[in-house]
C-alpha cells in the first residue's frame, strides 16, 4: 500500500509507503527541493501541498513555531523535512 507523491516543480512522481519524510523522499528521488539545517528550525524547505493533506502527518510543534517565525499563514504551507506520509492510497502533489 502507497501513495503517490507529485513534486510538480520537478515534474516527479513516486509511490511511497506510510512513514517516509517528504525529505527522505526528494532525497532519493533527485528532487531540487532545497533544504537548511534539515531539523525542522530554518524554514528553507517550506512547500505547499496542492492536494492530499489528509495522507500527511499533522503538523508537529516545532514545524508550528517555524511556520509563525516565518510568517506563513497559509493553510497548505509546511515543512519538508518534517511531514510525513500518514496513509496509504492517496495522492499528495506539492509544490515549492
Amino acid at each position: 500500500m502507497t501513495t503517490r507523491v507529485e513534486i510538480v516543480n520537478d515534474f516527479l512522481a513516486v509511490n511511497v509507503k506510510p512513514g517516509k519524510t517528504i525529505q527522505d523522499i526528494v532525497e532519493a528521488s533527485g528532487s531540487a527541493l532545497p533544504f537548511g539545517c534539515r531539523d525542522g528550525e530554518c524554514g528553507t524547505c517550506v512547500v505547499y501541498i496542492e492536494t492530499g493533506m489528509e495522507y500527511l502527518s499533522e503538523m508537529n510543534e516545532k514545524e508550528k513555531a517555524v511556520m509563525k517565525m516565518l510568517n506563513e499563514n497559509s493553510p497548505k504551507a509546511r515543512l519538508a523535512c518534517q511531514m510525513k506520509i500518514a496513509k496509504p492510497n492517496g495522492l499528495v502533489r506539492i509544490r515549492y
